[in-house]
């Protein structure tokens, strides 16, 4: 879609939260381009205006990607892209099972937001993933026992609630041996950073 019929087809307000440190401005360039009154250059400015603007999300985005590479650099496994981890997770840790998933994701989520802090905009999806077969002996992660674990984590974390998701995504297939056998249930949660701008993930 055409930058300018980005700008036109969204409310003012919606435009709102898109707003950075670095071109916090965003309403200021709206409201002038609003009132210039040639039609071409009124049209040219909303351009010009959505242009430097996703520039600016794209390199907060890049920003924070590397911010976020040296923070968890010990972590490897932890990242599954610029913007995105997965915890594996085992409802199998008997001692504890209830409170591990939730140290887990507050103690991802407590790094991640020291990292990204001063950057604006980003908000986090998480979505949980049960353990759709149950080893003998075993007693995977329900979809459900991961949810309540992920928000009391995201709770303890203390980010707003509506600067968050948590959904119950579908059962994880689980990882097997090379002989077939199950190795692992295969429960996990994955933890998305949206609202910055699309170069890092490219």
């Amino acid at each position: 879609m055409h930058l300018r019929a980005i700008f036109l087809a969204l409310p003012f307000a919606a435009l709102l939260p898109l707003a950075g440190p670095a071109h916090a401005d965003i309403r200021a360039d709206v409201a002038r381009c609003a009132t210039v009154p040639d039609d071409g250059e009124r049209l040219a400015c909303f351009d010009r205006a959505a242009a430097d603007h996703e520039t600016e999300r794209n390199a907060a985005a890049e920003e924070a990607a590397a911010a976020l590479k040296q923070e968890f650099r010990f972590d490897p496994k932890l990242m599954t892209g610029p913007l995105s981890f997965r915890l594996k997770v085992s409802g199998n840790l008997v001692l504890s099972r209830e409170t591990a998933v939730a140290r887990e994701v507050e103690n991802t989520v407590r790094r991640v937001n020291k990292v990204l802090d001063g950057i604006e905009g980003w908000k986090l999806t998480i979505a949980v993933h049960g353990g759709q077969v149950s080893l003998s002996r075993g007693h995977p992660y329900s979809g459900s026992e991961l949810q309540n674990q992920a928000k009391t984590g995201m709770a303890n974390v203390g980010i707003p609630e509506d600067r968050y998701t948590i959904t119950i995504g579908p059962d994880a297939e689980p990882e097997l041996w090379d002989d077939g056998r199950v190795r692992s249930a295969n429960e996990h949660v994955d933890i998305e950073i949206v609202g910055l701008g699309t170069a890092a993930t490219r």
